[in-house]
């Protein structure tokens, strides 16, 4: 198996085109074609359907692609390291962050940083709840965002945003779904779809459900993404609860989740960093600027920014 496989596979999956894949990897098609083929057999399954309309992840392939992902992005993170090590001139900035984040609203908030510090390279990794306390313990990245009250660890935390929730009602279920507003009190009785549980989403749930004394429902099973989530309540195999950031473009099903006294349901994240970390002069300005003028940003909207100065991992 070798990265070049892997990052055809992961271009493929991105612009769901064998031909767009090839020409931002600068490969022949045929080069990537069989590329893709020689990483199949590697792995015993399809990874892509493909037509003369259109290619999809076939449900083995979305099993794999995250795995695809996390190789891809180990790379990049080795090489930054590298450089870092080569090169103490080099400022990096590493942020670890859940799969439940509003990377959009992250990016636009560090702008205003980013533009202030061009000596600083910042670096985006997506990590699971456990991995990222590992990485931060073992000070392979430097700070997170996470959702509130789940992080375990000795950790320094502050405040960042709300992500208002929203129910996905259970398409075809045996009680009216609803059409509005619903409260987290007065939900339809139908199992609710819950993740693995590394992101976050189920223990953040199970928190704002025992805040409300409510029960929390789930299904037996296990949506391996917040897309899959959507598409089982479409097909009537439960219900979803997600963040707004979380929701695709259609949300004419979804509606918002009520706390008992009719505030919006949301989930709080947080930034965590280790709280006996000695930090470096431009992670400690960091630090200065997500706690004195993040909320700021945060509370007037975050001011708008061309895409810029995060590398995603």
């Amino acid at each position: 198996m070798k990265l070049r496989q892997l990052q055809f596979a992961a271009a493929v999956a991105a612009h769901r085109s064998f031909s767009k894949a090839a020409r931002e990897c600068h490969a022949t098609q045929p080069t990537l074609s069989n590329a893709i083929a020689q990483l199949e057999e590697e792995l015993g399954g399809r990874l892509f359907t493909r037509t003369t309309r259109q290619v999809d992840l076939t449900p083995f392939g979305a099993y794999m692609l995250p795995f695809v992902q996390a190789v891809l992005d180990a790379g990049a993170e080795m090489s930054e390291a590298a450089a870092a090590y080569h090169n103490p001139v080099h400022k990096l900035l590493r942020i670890g962050l859940s799969p439940l984040v509003d990377v959009k609203l992250l990016n636009r908030i560090l702008q205003p940083y980013a533009r202030r510090h061009p000596d600083v390279s910042l670096f985006f990794k997506e990590c699971l709840l456990d991995d990222l306390s590992r990485r931060l313990g073992a000070n392979v990245i430097d700070i997170a965002v996470v959702p509130q009250g789940v992080e375990d660890g000795p950790f320094a935390t502050c405040g960042f945003y709300d992500d208002e929730l929203y129910y996905l009602p259970c398409d075809g279920g045996s009680e009216p779904a609803p059409s509005g507003p619903v409260r987290l009190t007065n939900l339809p009785d139908v199992p609710v779809i819950m993740t693995g549980g590394g992101c976050g989403l189920n223990g953040a749930l199970q928190n704002l459900f025992d805040g409300e004394g409510a029960r929390l429902r789930a299904y037996p099973g296990q949506a391996i993404s917040y897309q899959v989530i959507e598409d089982w309540a479409g097909l009537g195999i439960g219900a979803g609860i997600l963040p707004g950031a979380k929701l695709s473009a259609d949300r004419e099903r979804a509606c918002p989740l009520l706390m008992n006294d009719g505030r919006p349901a949301a989930f709080s994240f947080g930034w965590i960093w280790p709280e006996t970390a000695r930090p470096s002069a431009h992670i400690g300005e960091f630090l200065d600027y997500i706690q004195g003028t993040v909320p700021s940003l945060v509370a007037g909207g975050a001011e708008a920014a061309a895409p810029g100065q995060a590398a995603a991992s």
